[in-house]
């Protein structure tokens, strides 16, 4: 080895920034905003209706 040559090291992983721990907090769900739904929002109305008992499970005694 000469004195000019310079000794690197290659890297074998991906160099990863420390966690931000005060970011990670804020995103908890306490610190979200509340979301509503509009009351004047427009909202499209559905083409069939849907069967309220076709979500129900049925045993042969009848429903659960």
């Amino acid at each position: 080895m000469a004195k000019d040559e310079k000794i690197t090291v290659k890297l074998t992983r991906k160099q990863v920034a420390p966690r931000n721990l005060a970011a990670k907090s804020l995103q908890a769900s306490q610190f979200q905003p509340k979301v509503e739904d509009d009351p004047k929002a427009y909202t499209r109305r559905q083409k069939h209706k849907r069967d309220p008992l076709l979500g129900i499970d049925e045993t042969e005694d009848g429903p659960v």
